[in-house]
């Protein structure tokens, strides 16, 4: 059931904000308190937003490749058969989210949407839309910013309070899909409060280097003159010296003094400061944050030939893997009546749709289960995304090898008269 209030939001909202301020200002806290639209303080004394955050391009490659993944697998809703076989479902639900989880969005824009707002916010969230048969015909991503997610003190429920133009909508838990990071299994930490000190670095890493060049680069010291200088002297040097020797465009010009005046030299250089160093250092920090392999975001460095397809797939089972089997399982609880649960109705990604290996690799493994009986034709088209071959055709049938026989004439024939004697 859903209950509309005005004002409600907001106030908690401002109540929350002056506790905050009064009594602290850590982000964890924060977080608990269901703040999430507050910056986190870093200690190189930068305040963090999830603007800033997405900003940096470590982070925004990151979030880009693991959403462009997920978005690009197919989600299809399958049925366990009582023969212990899997089928696909197709129609209605099935199709939502195959195709179109909205009139608005694609299935790729939705899971890419809902992606973003996990990875950068610690909690994705979709309203549920359903007809009045208790079906769903729809499903619509809300801006993480926008929800808390409470637990009713009586009924010890849980719901989410979603602001709104005029105040804030109520929804129960089967009105919303809610896929959440790290945190303490109800709502996700904010990437920003856990690397909040990664990202303050890398920022004033960015920021260092901008003005670097804004400045001058080579153009910075201590500039001495023999004699006392009049202030309207000091004044016309200072604005000479800016127009002719600081900026980028002004960069490594030769300088002119005047009159025995002597520039001594005192910017660290780049690389004695490990400017690069420290650049590279921090990409790899987010890196590490995602669990993204760098050459995934173009950080070819450790990169070789030989290493590289094992990168791509430890990419796939410890970043995407886990990725995925959250989404699946969060669908089934959140979409599917108890009925369909206990029917064996369930959601699964094909993550064979694209080649994710490479085509040696892929056809050694199908040749393998191919020959010895574990995959039939049928099967590796499948996983291929290819239309089957019709079983009176031999789509069906599992071989083994040898004289590439039905597994089922294997096991019957009978040895040869020639065999057996010899074996006596």
């Amino acid at each position: 059931m859903v209950r509309k209030e005005k004002g409600g939001f907001l106030a908690k909202v401002k109540t929350l904000y002056n506790r905050l301020v009064a009594e602290t200002d850590d982000p964890i806290t924060q977080w608990l308190m269901c703040m999430p639209m507050l910056g986190a303080l870093s200690k190189v004394g930068q305040t963090i937003t999830e603007a800033d955050a997405v900003r940096v391009m470590a982070v925004y490659a990151c979030i880009r490749v693991i959403a462009s993944e997920i978005g690009a697998s197919p989600l299809h809703f399958m049925r366990t058969m009582p023969n212990g076989g899997k089928e696909r479902v197709h129609g209605g639900l099935a199709d939502l989210l195959r195709f179109e989880p909205n009139p608005e969005m694609t299935a790729s824009d939705f899971k890419k949407t809902m992606t973003f707002n996990l990875e950068l916010w610690g909690n994705g969230y979709a309203e549920v839309q359903r007809n009045r048969l208790g079906e769903v015909v729809g499903l619509w991503p809300i801006p993480s910013w926008r929800v808390i997610k409470e637990r009713d003190l009586d009924t010890r429920k849980l719901y989410y309070r979603v602001a709104v133009q005029n105040g804030e909508v109520i929804l129960d838990e089967k009105r919303m899909l809610h896929l959440r990071g790290l945190g303490d299994g109800v709502v996700g930490m904010r990437f920003v409060s856990l690397a909040r000190d990664a990202l303050g670095l890398a920022i004033a890493g960015e920021e260092y280097g901008s003005r670097f060049f804004e400045n001058g680069a080579l153009a910075s010291g201590i500039a001495t003159y023999p004699r006392a200088l009049s202030q309207e002297a000091l004044d016309n040097f200072k604005k000479s010296f800016k127009e002719s020797y600081e900026g980028l465009s002004n960069a490594q010009r030769v300088m002119f003094l005047e009159e025995d005046m002597k520039f001594q030299q005192l910017t660290i250089p780049n690389d004695a400061a490990q400017f690069l160093e420290t650049r590279s250092y921090q990409m790899h920090e987010v890196c590490r944050f995602f669990g993204v392999p760098p050459h995934k975001i173009a950080i070819l460095d450790r990169a070789t030939f030989s290493n590289i397809e094992h990168q791509s797939m430890e990419f796939d089972q410890q970043c995407i893997y886990p990725r995925i089997v959250q989404w699946e399982e969060e669908l089934r609880r959140v979409l599917l009546t108890q009925e369909e649960k206990e029917l064996g109705y369930f959601f699964k990604f094909n993550l064979n749709s694209k080649s994710r290996v490479a085509m040696a690799t892929k056809t050694n493994y199908y040749n393998f289960m191919r020959q010895n009986g574990v995959m039939n034709a049928n099967d590796i088209r499948e996983m291929e995304d290819m239309n089957p071959i019709p079983a009176e055709e031999g789509g069906d049938a599992y071989l083994v090898n040898g004289n590439m026989i039905p597994l089922s004439t294997a096991m019957t024939r009978q040895p040869d008269v020639k065999e057996s004697a010899d074996e006596e």
